[in-house]
């Protein structure tokens, strides 16, 4: 019983000893100057999150916020013992509306704030190629023919055949962008998959380019039919880029985190 005791008593030391010393670095951390340099900066270098926009059956995605964690900042800094911006340490905040809590509406634009549009092929070898030797970021829709492990651009499951194949094919590969671009023979499965929807913002076929390349905006989804000439192509990119849009991938465009 004795023993009891002594080793009841040993265990309430030990725990009040650990309590106290947390407590006290709490009190000391707290009132150190350099954490409250961090705490008085830290609202420059928040970023506030941008809720996902709603109407009827379409969203455009929003974007992630970013606090300042003090404490860990701290520990980065305190070696310094000065206040050093570039080892802040950030903790991420999803937007109030979020595109990940609103997966059944459907995506026809990327957010315009990532200044940067998307492409989308499916079986336009020659701009597939002429893509690849320009280093442009394009998504392609892929069935069970047309996968392949590597490649520059990201696949999109479009089998309404063989899509669990195609599924199993992009998870095995660790390239599944869960992005279903949506027609009439898809929507029900990727809605079941819970798949992001998407549906282009512009479609270029050979009949319109002059007013495709007049409509081009920042967050645009922009599909290249297969009979699409080369030269019309090109003259799309160049349209693109004196804008001074980016070309990426759609799950990079419709994504909530920041560049």
């Amino acid at each position: 019983m004795k023993n009891l005791f002594k080793y009841i008593g040993l265990t309430s030391i030990l725990l009040f000893s650990f309590y106290y010393t947390e407590k006290m670095s709490s009190i000391v951390i707290n009132n150190s100057s350099l954490v409250n340099e961090i705490n008085e900066n830290s609202k420059e270098y928040n970023i506030e999150a941008v809720s996902a926009i709603i109407e009827d059956d379409y969203i455009i995605p929003g974007l992630n916020g970013y606090t300042v964690n003090v404490l860990k900042s701290y520990d980065n800094m305190r070696f310094l013992d000065t206040f050093n911006s570039y080892y802040l340490e950030y903790d991420t905040i999803s937007p109030n509306i979020s595109l990940e809590n609103n997966k059944d509406k459907i995506i026809k634009y990327g957010n315009k704030n990532k200044n940067a549009v998307s492409i989308i092929v499916e079986n336009n070898i020659d701009i597939i190629n002429y893509s690849k030797d320009k280093n442009i970021k394009i998504s392609r829709l892929i069935n069970h023919d047309s996968f392949e492990k590597n490649v520059f651009y990201e696949q999109i499951n479009n089998d309404a055949v063989e899509y669990k194949k195609v599924e199993s094919m992009l998870n095995n590969n660790n390239l599944n962008k869960n992005i279903c671009v949506i027609n009439n023979n898809l929507l029900d499965i990727c809605r079941d998959y819970k798949k992001y929807l998407v549906e282009s913002s512009l479609t270029l076929n050979n009949y319109n380019l002059a007013s495709v390349k007049n409509n081009i905006k920042s967050g645009y989804i922009i599909s290249i039919n297969d009979n699409v000439d080369i030269t019309d192509y090109k003259i799309l990119i160049r349209q693109i880029y004196y804008q001074d849009l980016d070309i990426i991938g759609l799950s990079e465009l419709i994504t909530e985190e920041r560049d």
